[in-house]
């Protein structure tokens, strides 16, 4: 990327190995001839741009996925003029350029968006040849001309495209394609798909008002949940979900909350709530109502909790530390990327929990024979570890110069298996940390 927030110069992060690495070597795989990382960490002191690697890729899915309406040309002159770097601001003629390698079902694309003071500059998708042939254009966007190269589509269909750019300036030609099926091309539906569903990302205010419902629907996802909790013992021997009739449940709940769904419930029919309503705490329901079969059902977390001298006792959300509560809208992410093969971005993943946690949910990871990616960013000098946690190719920085944002891995470093890349961190031998004037 480029010319976006704190990244001034092109700056490049990958996923690549330093294939005489020896140590972890299940935290690399094959992904057709390639070989690539299965995890990495970011690192680098407050401000130092890693919040804004998450925002890119951030903004480029809600870009190609979201389809706003109200994303007019204005807003995306104005999204430039916000995003673009501005210490000091370039000529709006300077776009900002965001470039994504990745694959899907043994396909590997590069997708390519340049936005300037004037729009979308251009919009690209290739399929890479990787390495043994040409790159194949899929699609090329320049301001409002499209071509698909790598399908045969009739003059007509470019023009319902160039009609959707005039009316629709801030979309993107992916994006459109994959809510209205204009053309029908497997290389752009598998793109689009990539960006909708293998990419998840997870930001600090994260929340997952549909989790209940998720693991109602999904018991696998529970299993999982449950033998993650056990792997890092958290005293939980168990966490089901108690149903329970509304009318039953409304009947002792407390009065704030029975004075607040009455309010919300009193006018609703049943058949009008279509999925749920959920009561959060820190990003994660302490409950759902639903309808099921005619009928309100309230849906609780429920934790066996290990007490003294053998004791279990039931324990609801409430009782659960933070760092528990955190855990939960993560772990759907890293069962995600286990199990469906996604690449699963996490800022902060240290926040609100433990190092011992952490350190705990990064080696499980790091165990699980999987095809997805995690890559996280993290203050946590706990998890630099090349002999216990991570390889130092799995290990990225970001440093500021300037104001400008610059990231590199650590495999540039000479680095014996036997260092300490902790100690090495924190005493600055790699930089990528804070300067501490006289206080």
């Amino acid at each position: 990327m480029s010319n976006y927030k704190s990244f001034a110069d092109e700056v490049q992060f990958d996923m690549f190995p330093n294939l005489k690495r020896e140590n972890f070597g299940n935290h690399v795989y094959q992904n057709g001839p390639i070989p690539v990382l299965k995890q990495c960490a970011i690192y680098g002191a407050n401000g130092a741009g890693k919040s804004n690697f998450v925002h890119a890729l951030t903004f480029l899915q809600n870009w190609i996925t979201d389809n706003n309406a109200n994303h007019n040309a204005e807003w995306l002159h104005n999204w430039y003029l916000k995003n673009r770097f501005r210490l000091p601001a370039l000529d709006e003629s300077i776009p900002v350029s965001i470039f994504v390698e990745f694959s899907i079902r043994q396909n590997v694309f590069m997708y390519n968006v340049e936005i300037d003071g004037d729009g979308v500059k251009n919009e690209v998708l290739l399929k890479s040849g990787m390495g043994k042939g040409e790159n194949v254009s899929i699609l090329e966007r320049n301001r409002k001309d499209v071509q698909f190269k790598a399908t045969l589509i009739g003059e007509d269909v470019r023009q319902i495209f160039v009609r959707q750019i005039e009316s629709n300036p801030a979309a993107s030609i992916l994006g459109i394609n994959g809510l209205l099926h204009i053309v029908e091309d497997k290389n752009i539906d598998d793109a689009y798909l990539w960006f909708r569903s293998t990419l998840n990302i997870i930001q600090i205010n994260h929340q997952i008002p549909w989790l209940i419902s998720k693991l109602k629907e999904q018991p696998k996802l529970m299993e999982f949940i449950n033998s993650i909790f056990k792997e890092i013992d958290l005293g939980i021997q168990n966490m089901t979900i108690h149903n329970e009739l509304f009318d039953n449940w409304i009947e002792r709940a407390e009065k704030e909350d029975k004075d607040l769904l009455n309010r919300i419930l009193e006018n609703t029919k049943v058949s009008a709530i279509s999925s749920s309503l959920s009561k959060m705490r820190e990003g994660i329901p302490e409950l759902d109502i639903s309808e099921e079969n005619g009928k309100r059902m309230v849906h609780e977390f429920i934790f066996t909790q290990l007490g003294q001298n053998g004791y279990t006792g039931n324990m609801e959300i409430e009782a659960q530390s933070t760092g528990t509560v955190k855990l939960l809208t993560l772990i759907p992410a890293i069962y995600d990327a286990i199990h469906n093969d996604s690449t699963v971005i996490i800022d902060e993943i240290d926040n609100g929990i433990h190092p011992m946690l952490i350190k705990k949910l990064v080696g499980f990871f790091g165990k699980s024979h999987s095809s997805g990616q995690l890559i996280y960013t993290t203050h946590e000098t706990a998890l630099l570890n090349q002999q216990e946690l991570l390889r130092p190719d799995e290990v990225w920085l970001t440093e500021k110069y300037q104001g400008a944002t610059k990231m590199y891995s650590l495999n540039e470093f000479k680095i014996h298996k036997t260092l300490s890349l902790e100690n090495g961190y924190l005493e600055g031998r790699f930089g990528a940390i804070p300067f501490i004037g006289t206080l």
